[in-house]
């Protein structure tokens, strides 16, 4: 430790580095005649390899080619979800129908439904222009309704 501690004494300060660094440059001293008066050692260190981390472009390649072919099986194994069935709770994006007193309530747009949902609103809110203003069959607020865009193929 005390090694240690030394070395770190000798590489914090500016003055002490520029010392040491001049003493690797420098062909090995003699050794310490026997004189009596004490003398610092600077100890060599050799250099650290600083080469920069290299990245496994292969292995990341294997690892993208797995995923991508996991991706493509699923697509090819699994069956799409059906939609669910319609829960009686409108929001943004639900296929609607127009009851014969004048409320919407929620189908399934394979059924044929015209009428989406383009917003709720609260009870004493309109709707912008552009869409038809109907209350919610659940009375929770007003449903701001488009025509729906059929989808093609």
């Amino acid at each position: 430790m005390a090694a240690i501690n030394e070395a770190y004494r000798v590489l914090g300060d500016p003055g002490r580095r520029a010392v040491y660094d001049r003493s690797l440059r420098r062909p090995a001293a003699p050794p310490p005649t026997s004189s009596g008066a004490a003398t610092a050692t600077v100890q060599h260190v050799p250099p650290v390899d600083v080469t920069p981390a290299r990245i496994p472009w292969k292995l990341m390649g294997v690892m993208a080619a797995f995923g991508v072919g996991f991706v493509v099986m699923g697509a090819i194994l699994f069956e799409p979800v059906e939609e669910p069935a319609p829960d009686g709770v409108l929001q943004s994006g639900s296929c609607v129908t127009v009851l014969e007193n004048n409320v919407v309530a929620e189908v399934r747009c394979e059924e044929g439904a015209t009428l989406v949902v383009d917003r709720l609103v609260p009870l004493d809110a309109d709707c912008p222009v552009g869409t038809s203003q109907y209350p919610d069959r659940l009375g929770m607020g007003q449903a701001c309704v488009v025509e729906r865009v059929p989808e093609e193929g």
